[in-house]
């Protein structure tokens, strides 16, 4: 090989491999949310926009979340309480925030797929009451030393796709 294909061999290779880098740049970005309660940021769990539709999904997803972590150490959310969820790189105006009661294994064992109301929606970000709406003595014998594990599971639209995000926190008498 003379010294001329070398150098158009070199060329080519940095040629190809600066389009695979610019390629890779723009990629786009996993949407993002900011849940939190009188100030305190919780943790958000981030499902995407495939397999967040069926329980079996959305409890191993917690069950991954919580790996390593105690529930007891989750965040303490007071009933009346307000939740604010604001998204922090996509727009939207549609969303659905579930709550569920979760055991320690990470099972839904409260009724599944009913909604809260949400009470104001301004600007993209929502704003919501955590109520009691489980009766504490149907679930006490789920719950971790008096308080109840609740999943908080919000969608949304984006781009003509479901997404999910999700919280955990505890709430008790």
């Amino acid at each position: 090989m003379n010294d001329k294909t070398s150098r158009l061999i070199i060329v080519l290779i940095t040629v190809i491999t600066t389009i695979l880098l610019t390629a890779c740049q723009n990629g786009t970005e996993e949407p993002a949310i900011k849940i939190s309660s009188n100030s305190v940021e919780l943790s958000s769990i981030y499902y995407g926009d495939l397999y967040n539709e069926e329980e079996v999904e959305i409890e191993q997803r917690l069950k991954d979340f919580m790996v390593g972590k105690r529930f007891i150490d989750l965040p303490m959310i007071a009933y009346g309480d307000n939740i604010e969820i604001e998204p922090l790189n996509f727009e939207t105006g549609q969303y659905e925030v579930y709550d569920y009661i979760v055991n320690e294994k990470g099972n839904i064992i409260s009724d599944y797929d009913i909604p809260i109301n949400i009470t104001s929606n301004k600007e993209g970000q929502i704003e919501f009451t955590f109520e009691e709406s489980y009766d504490f003595e149907s679930y006490k014998d789920y719950a971790v030393q008096g308080k109840l594990i609740h999943c908080i599971l919000i969608r949304c639209e984006i781009d003509n796709h479901s997404f999910a995000f999700a919280t955990l926190v505890l709430s008790g008498k």
